[in-house]
């Protein structure tokens, strides 16, 4: 326990987006400009809106009533779209779009359209490509699922979070179980039958006994992934969450009760535990994804794709690129703004540079797998064999602790609080380790 409550990133890149500097959009020109036509891509598509703010939430979104506005940006987002299929000057193969929030299931099917016309004439959207959207089971109707079959969708990630009433007043989040089922059984009745669910545990007001039954209801909803997040209290990015009672909330050590149980359950009723926080059944392709060494880690979180090059559409979205990563203006009247002005909204990433890469193949193995063989990884990428001696040499505390073994420069993780994998990695981390300054990160709980 003396490992837990310590901050450290999540990782879901390299270096964590705090590190982030300024970076102008000629930059990225250039790294789209290195792009090959046999090279196939994902793209990212961010929609910043939602009709309610719910409490714990740490998404770059805002909260509007009015459809006007989210009509408004949806027309900036073609513009981008349409900006980068003609600075490519070819339409890259699209191996997967993933849609998220905020809510993108505020779009009207009609505008859903226009960005789907954008995609196809600006990328080559494979006939097998994923094409994933997250939903917020209470802006769901079943017009608008017949529509997202219609358009392609092949994958859903619902909103949970949890299913207590108690719980979800606390987050302002009412959402009844029957609701959701209904939502799922719409979904699964029109072909769409890749189902994950998103559940956050340490929310105030939760407990083991109300946290038993949701992970009940789960069971009975039967999706095919289940993400399980900790909730980040980080009031002093996102104001909002000043609107949560602190003294609610579980401690650390609650927490880690928490996320044992629930993961003791989703094992116990055939789920694989899957990273740090993911769940998924024995046939999903993230469970073969595992199985193949081929699973990611980016932005998105867990990625059985090959997304080493991804594209961010959309305020605040993250892309990559062999150079390095990019970010788009996090405000979104301010990314409509530079679109409509006919100007690229990149603002800040980072030009991978010295052993980034080394060291960010590392940690992915290490936040993918538990495990890192870290002579094969110099090896890959043409280090001497010692390169990193001192940084398996400061993992001597979690090894003391049994928490990590390490043999042959072979480093392996074993505790059940896969959370604490964030820790082990911030070993390998250069940057993280250059400052102490507090609420850099998250807490790891």
């Amino acid at each position: 326990m003396r490992f837990m409550g310590r901050e450290a990133p999540r990782y879901t890149s390299y270096p964590s987006a705090h590190h982030f500097g300024a970076l102008t959009p000629e930059t990225y020109k250039g790294w789209l400009s290195s792009l090959r036509p046999d090279q196939p891509i994902a793209l990212y598509l961010h929609i910043p809106f939602c009709e309610q703010m719910c409490h714990f939430c740490g998404c770059n979104t805002r909260a509007t009533l009015k459809y006007a506005p989210v009509e408004a940006y949806v027309g900036a987002l073609v513009a981008e779209i349409q900006m980068v299929g003609a600075h490519l000057g070819f339409r890259p193969a699209v191996h997967s779009v993933h849609f998220g929030g905020g809510s993108p299931s505020m779009l009207k099917p009609a505008d859903m359209g226009r960005l789907f016309e954008a995609l196809h004439q600006a990328f080559d959207l494979r006939p097998d490509a994923e094409i994933a959207i997250e939903l917020d089971p209470r802006r769901v109707t079943l017009s608008k699922i017949k529509a997202y079959a219609a358009f392609g969708f092949n994958r859903v990630s619902l909103g949970i979070q949890d299913t207590d009433p108690v719980v979800q007043a606390a987050i302002n989040r009412i959402q009844p179980l029957e609701q959701v089922k209904t939502v799922m059984g719409h979904l699964r009745d029109n072909g769409l039958n890749r189902i994950g669910i998103d559940l956050v545990y340490g929310l105030p007001g939760q407990t083991l006994n109300s946290l038993d039954t949701t992970l009940a209801h789960v069971s009975e909803l039967d999706p095919d992934r289940i993400s399980a997040f900790s909730y980040a209290h980080v009031p002093w990015v996102k104001k909002h969450q000043t609107l949560i009672d602190e003294a609610r909330l579980p401690g650390t050590e609650e927490k880690v009760a928490m996320f044992l149980r629930l993961s003791d359950y989703l094992t116990s009723h055939s789920y694989r535990a899957i990273g740090i926080d993911h769940f998924a059944k024995p046939d999903d392709e993230m469970s073969r994804a595992f199985e193949a060494r081929t699973l990611r880690r980016n932005f998105m979180g867990y990625s059985t794709l090959p997304n080493d090059y991804l594209l961010g559409l959309g305020a605040s979205s993250i892309g990559e690129l062999d150079g390095g990563i990019m970010q788009n203006i996090p405000q979104s009247t301010t990314y409509q703004n530079r679109l409509v002005a006919g100007d690229w909204a990149t603002v800040r990433g980072w030009a991978y540079q010295g052993d980034d890469t080394l060291r960010k193949a590392v940690i992915s193995d290490l936040m993918c797998y538990f495990e890192a063989d870290i002579p094969a990884i110099l090896e890959r990428h043409g280090y001497a064999a010692d390169y990193l001696d001192a940084d398996i040499a400061g993992l001597s505390d979690f090894v003391a602790a049994g928490l990590v073994s390490v043999e042959y420069r072979r480093v392996r993780f074993h505790s059940p609080l896969k959370m604490l994998a964030r820790n082990v990695a911030c070993a390998f981390d250069t940057y993280a380790r250059q400052s102490e300054a507090p609420n850099r990160y998250s807490k790891v709980a």
